[in-house]
């Protein structure tokens, strides 16, 4: 299920570091978790994040937002395995093992493709793609993604490819946020962040995004407010 984009992003690739900005994105990663969780509408704040990604238990939550946060954690220490040992390519295989981090526990069947309808709550006209087709959509499409756009518009356009086509039960935007990750952070062209300020902005384009998959609106959003390069403040 693709959708119609105008909108194009630059990229100097004079500016790529893998090894530096896998370190930026190791040094940033509470905000990352937290921002993540926070569009989750986890009640769990800054400072306990913290303490949960130290190793340190904490009170007075709920277990499953507990666990979210801890699967959106394992979910980045998987991705830093990939990257820094080579290993991540955004295809299926690896989209299944970052959704089986980020869903586990959450959705009753985590890391394989949905076998089921879904919805998006707050759409008037979004029609998720047949469960039966989610194969060959995604054999087909994520080409077109990876061949004819540069660095940062693949990170962009996958995550929102994968947000549209909703391939699993559940946790489809945090497991592409991670793939878009990836994409940049393996090339040393910065990392994707959804920064909590933005999140009502965010939701609300993105909306109208699958009301309408035309994408402008929401790409220059992510494109000026949620990339973010080596020496920049997160």
């Amino acid at each position: 299920m693709l959708y119609s984009c105008n909108s194009k992003i630059s990229f100097n690739a004079a500016v790529v570091d893998k090894k530096k900005t896998l370190m930026l994105a190791y040094k940033m990663l509470p905000e990352y978790v937290f921002d993540t969780s926070q569009l989750e509408n986890n009640p769990i704040t800054f400072p306990e994040v913290k303490t949960l990604l130290d190793g340190v238990t904490i009170g007075g939550h709920k277990i499953n937002d507990v666990q979210q946060v801890l699967n959106i954690k394992n979910a980045w220490f998987l991705l830093f395995d990939l990257v820094g040992n080579n290993k991540f390519t955004p295809s299926k295989n690896i989209f299944h093992q970052i959704n089986k981090e980020i869903a586990q526990n959450e959705a009753l069947y985590a890391g394989i493709f949905r076998n089921g309808s879904v919805n998006i709550a707050g759409t008037k006209n979004y029609t998720a793609p047949s469960y039966e087709k989610l194969d060959d959509i995604f054999e087909t499409e994520i080409h077109d993604i990876l061949d004819e756009y540069n660095t940062v518009e693949q990170a962009i356009r996958i995550f929102l490819w994968g947000s549209l086509n909703q391939f699993y039960w559940d946790g489809n935007k945090r497991t592409a946020r991670l793939i878009a990750n990836g994409i940049l952070i393996n090339e040393g062209a910065g990392v994707f962040n959804i920064k909590t300020k933005d999140i009502l902005e965010f939701n609300t384009l993105m909306i109208d995004f699958y009301d309408t998959k035309k994408a402008d609106s929401i790409v220059e959003f992510l494109s000026k407010k949620c990339i973010f390069y080596m020496g920049e403040k997160s």
